[in-house]
């Protein structure tokens, strides 16, 4: 009886060290994706900041460590922003347009990330000078 018990309790043992470990966060299933252009030209690598849960935009003077998260677009001039928090959000984008002249543009845009009814954004945020 107590041999077949601790054998249980060695097989119990063994198969919970097996077992992976459990993730640390659930990765929220929304995204945020943008194609950055001025007038109908893409503009890539473009840096697009994120400010979580404000209603108020947040300028563009602020430094990069203000916002919570950051991503850069592609060559194609598309990026996104994976495992968002749900809620109203600003998103600040600056690039260079070499163009035009002034070459600096930027853009802007308030967002909303619902798990109900909006989880993932794609859209085009148009930038200008």
């Amino acid at each position: 009886m107590k041999k077949n018990l601790l054998l249980l309790a060695i097989a119990f043992l063994a198969q919970q060290a097996c077992r992976p470990a459990l993730p640390d966060e659930v990765p929220w299933p929304t995204k945020i994706c943008v194609r950055t252009q001025h007038h109908t030209l893409p503009i890539p690598q473009t840096t697009v900041f994120v400010k979580y849960h404000t209603d108020t935009f947040p300028g563009y003077d602020k430094p990069a460590s203000y916002y919570n998260a950051s991503f850069k677009t592609g060559s194609d001039a598309r990026g996104c922003l994976e495992s968002v928090p749900e809620g109203n959000h600003w998103i600040v984008a600056i690039g260079y347009d070499s163009l035009y002249y002034p070459h600096d543009v930027r853009g802007s845009m308030k967002v909303v990330i619902s798990l109900d009814y909006k989880p993932v954004l794609d859209t085009i945020l148009y930038v200008s000078e």
